[in-house]
């Protein structure tokens, strides 16, 4: 049933049980994947049969198979598929000894060319998002030959290895994909294609330098998040050599903290300046600590020293400025601007807070406002802006959405998930919360139609305090958080309808 993947017995082989279409197939990569299995070469006997050549490949000119029409570098490349056309084109000439000494492995490898032939891409290799590096041209991190204990390893595996000296740049099998797809693996310096290769004992394993254009390399949607990250404004110290404040807008599914993975907010900063200014290392620290599911303006830290050092950044303040849009009519007194103090209690993991005595939910049900100016480093500033009843056949009675700006210093992260909670706590569920969706079945069709379960907040403001200078950064506010928007595509649909009956 195509399930079984690498748990069939022929496995180590490298049999897997899914169907394959053949070398010219340009379908699904992931299909099947024949790196490293058995093969069986079927050649011509010159001496028995009365097969010949075709005259026209006599020709050194020539490099294309009249047969099954695939493109060679060279007509010797041809002449090899010609004689043998069940072998694979890209030969690594790795027919194996019983007990291969190291230094054959290493005159085999000194005789091997060090690219392959440039075939077309075949269902058993892993795109690669860049151009083939040359072992000749590159700069070699690290090599080392696979010793007896890891025979029969696969490649993904042996990198991570606390004593092999890979891991020393390749931590993660995620790691381990990346390099390979950036062309940086060499096996038998030849270009590795699959992270589910076996390795053979005295095999030789070589990293290469990271290419400066491939610094922001990884995955298809990964290179889609970082395409979408803005970097709106650079604030440079004045009083500290290549200290900055960075502020980048990045989108929804984009994680800020973490230098586990180069699709991280703090590792695609890193990566665009260390490319702009052209230098080798730069340091990068996360001063905002937005929630991955929430879109919005992010500030970080880029420095050439190591950012815990910087005593300048002590004197940075930033206040956070959410746009939000909420279920139901607030207050009058609202457009004045009232105080909530945020949860003291788990503020970064409330959901799994629990104590033992009667008044453990007093901190998530009493929930105080007060008009009275509060530190923000500890409460939240909330504000109205627009207020919106929407009345029509498919409502059984009115309903109403307010478009609001909560404005909070508080950085210990996850506001995005902690103002969702004080608003749901206090009777005003954002649009979209996954707790209020009685709320949102109430809403009109069209409305649904274009929200498609997107919560609607974001962080769209920052008023930043950084040596002593102040300033606010702003970027273009999301339509679906909108009253305004919402008004007029209602009414054009009132409008529709009207003309429709008329």
């Amino acid at each position: 049933n195509g399930k079984l993947g690498s748990k069939h017995f022929l496995a180590r082989y490298g049999y897997r049980h899914r169907r394959t279409e053949g070398d010219l197939f340009q379908g699904d990569t992931k299909e099947m994947n024949v790196q490293e299995s058995v093969n069986f070469v079927f050649a011509v006997d010159d001496e028995k049969s009365t097969c010949k050549l075709p005259v026209e490949m006599d020709d050194v000119n020539t490099t294309t198979c009249n047969i099954c029409r695939m493109q060679f570098d060279s007509n010797e490349y041809l002449r090899a598929h010609l004689r043998t056309p069940a072998l694979p084109d890209v030969s690594y000439k790795s027919c194996r000894e019983e007990n291969p000494t190291k230094e054959d492995r290493n005159e085999k490898c000194s005789s091997l060319p060090t690219t392959a032939p440039s075939v077309t891409a075949k269902p058993n290799t892993v795109p690669t998002t860049t151009e083939s590096i040359d072992i000749n041209d590159a700069t070699i991190l690290v090599e080392a030959t696979v010793e007896k204990k890891y025979d029969s390893k696969r490649l993904k595996n042996i990198c991570r290895q606390a004593d092999f000296p890979l891991s020393e740049y390749i931590k993660s099998k995620s790691q381990c994909e990346t390099a390979i797809k950036n062309g940086r693996v060499f096996v038998n310096r030849l270009v590795a294609f699959d992270t589910g290769r076996f390795l053979r004992e005295n095999d030789i394993l070589t990293l290469v330098k990271e290419e400066r254009n491939q610094a922001a390399g990884g995955s298809n949607d990964q290179v889609a998040n970082a395409s979408a990250i803005k970097f709106v404004q650079e604030i440079a110290s004045t009083q500290t050599p290549g200290l900055s404040v960075v502020i980048a807008n990045k989108p929804v599914g984009v994680r800020c903290v973490g230098s586990f993975a180069s699709s991280t907010l703090e590792m695609k900063t890193q990566k665009h300046y260390e490319c702009s200014r052209g230098v080798e290392k730069l340091f990068c620290r996360p001063l905002t600590k937005l929630d991955t599911g929430c879109a919005g303006l992010c500030a970080l830290a880029i420095s050439p020293e190591p950012l815990e050092q910087q005593a300048d950044l002590e004197s940075l303040s930033i206040c956070y400025n959410f746009t939000i849009l909420v279920h139901g009519q607030v207050p009058g007194t609202w457009k004045d601007g009232i105080y909530a103090k945020v949860p003291t209690k788990g503020v970064r993991q409330w959901k799994r807070q629990k104590t033992e005595d009667s008044g453990a939910d007093d901190h998530d049900s009493s929930i105080t406002l007060s008009t009275t100016a509060i530190d923000l480093d500890n409460a939240i500033f909330i504000n109205s802006l627009d207020v919106l009843s929407i009345s029509g056949a498919e409502q059984q009675d009115e309903q109403c959405i307010s478009t609001l700006t909560v404005s909070s210093c508080h950085d210990e992260g996850r506001m995005a998930n902690v103002i969702p909670y004080i608003l749901r706590k206090l009777g005003y569920p954002v649009v979209c919360d996954r707790f209020a969706k009685r709320e949102y079945s109430r809403l009109p069709r069209k409305m649904k139609n274009v929200l498609k379960q997107k919560i609607c907040i974001g962080l769209y403001s920052l008023d930043i305090e950084f040596e002593r200078v102040k300033q606010t950064v702003a970027t273009e506010v999301h339509k679906r958080t909108q009253c305004e928007f919402w008004r007029h595509s209602l009414e054009q649909v009132e409008q529709s309808k009207s003309s429709l009956q008329v």
